[in-house]
């Protein structure tokens, strides 16, 4: 789903980030280009398991460019890497659920779909560095609440990475889902907050 022919670190422009602090430790610029050098820092030393990232902003603010850097170096090193939404994520293993309970009825048997969406999932559990883009946009069920907690504490335990970017903030999350997995997320996670302005909108304005 990545268009990542013209993302690199070396493309991400630190000017549309303003200089200026107002009542912030940190101006937009001085965040971004900390972000910058995080992001690119965990991509040249990266080893599955030995960090994750939490991105978390406004829309517009690199999220996603940061994340498709990253994922363009990991993968060049000859990791494994998976960058998909959190809608069709959580899609696929509502598929995997549904397709393994009429498998389990003996008047159904499981179909191809079903065995694709269980290969998505086992890909989003067993790949070196997952990336879950635009957590909070999906339906919060409680089925998705499992799920997540499924797919973070598993790949925890299996000492894989995982990068999440989502417009919501830390509370924000931790009210949506679960104090579990806002646990986990402060625990084992670093976290990037963006700030400034909605990049897409100035660069329509110029």
């Amino acid at each position: 789903m990545l268009d990542i022919g013209s993302q690199s670190f070396d493309t991400f422009e630190l000017d549309w980030y303003s200089p200026d602090r107002g009542s912030l430790p940190r101006s937009p610029r001085e965040n971004a280009q900390r972000n910058l050098n995080l992001c690119r820092d965990f991509a040249a030393r990266f080893r599955p398991g030995r960090e994750n990232l939490l991105l978390f902003g406004a829309p517009g603010l690199g999220k996603t460019f940061l994340s498709a850097c990253i994922a363009r170096t990991v993968s060049e090193s000859g990791f494994s890497v998976v960058y998909d939404t959190a809608v069709n994520i959580f899609t696929r293993f509502e598929e995997q659920k549904f397709a393994r309970d009429r498998f389990e009825d003996a008047k159904f048997r499981r179909d191809d779909d079903g065995d694709t969406a269980g290969e998505d999932v086992e890909r989003c559990m067993n790949c070196d560095l997952l990336i879950l883009d635009d957590l909070g946009t999906e339906m919060t069920t409680s089925f998705v609440q499992s799920a997540l907690y499924q797919l973070l504490n598993g790949r925890l335990l299996a000492g894989k990475s995982t990068i999440i970017s989502t417009n919501l903030d830390p509370d924000q999350i931790g009210r949506r889902y679960s104090a579990q997995i806002m646990s986990r997320l402060e625990g084992e996670f670093e976290l990037l907050p963006f700030t400034g302005q909605d990049i897409r909108l100035l660069k329509r304005e110029q």
